[in-house]
């Protein structure tokens, strides 16, 4: 289904020492699905908002690790004229911690893990819980 959208975004972030960074965004979609079977079905409009706050300690343990917390809302459906959409009655929180280790200068190790309550902006679902592991190389 074709689609075209207008997204909007504000982003802030403030050091408030050398070892902490605080942060947020947020950002507004307004997306409208284009006319199908050469504009018979009028697939209608969403609109869409999603936030998060963020924390940062750099340096934390170690000089060049990192760690950080980021709480913030799924993509959430506001309004929708899509009938078969409609709009989202639940929200979703991402709750998501990680570490970046420095092994060296090259070599850095990121465990995290991820929280998600009510996938799918539905609360009838069970939570997502996901761990995670990132190797990075720098050359």
């Amino acid at each position: 289904m074709p689609t075209v959208g207008d997204s909007y975004g504000l982003q802030a972030s403030w050091e408030v020492s050398e070892r902490v960074t605080l942060g947020a965004w947020g950002s507004l979609s307004k997306v409208t699905a284009l006319s199908t079977l050469d504009g018979q079905i009028d697939r209608g409009t969403q609109t869409i908002w999603q936030w998060a706050v963020t924390l940062a300690l750099p340096d934390l343990g170690k000089e060049g690790n990192l760690a950080g917390l980021i709480i913030g809302m799924e993509p959430w459906v506001t309004s929708s004229t899509i009938r078969t959409l409609g709009s989202d009655q639940d929200t979703s929180v991402h709750v998501e911690a990680f570490y970046q280790y420095q092994i060296n200068d090259n070599i850095g190790i990121t465990p995290g893990i991820i929280w998600i309550t009510s996938p799918n902006n539905n609360s009838n679902n069970k939570d997502l819980v996901t761990g995670t592991i990132r190797t990075t190389f720098t050359f």
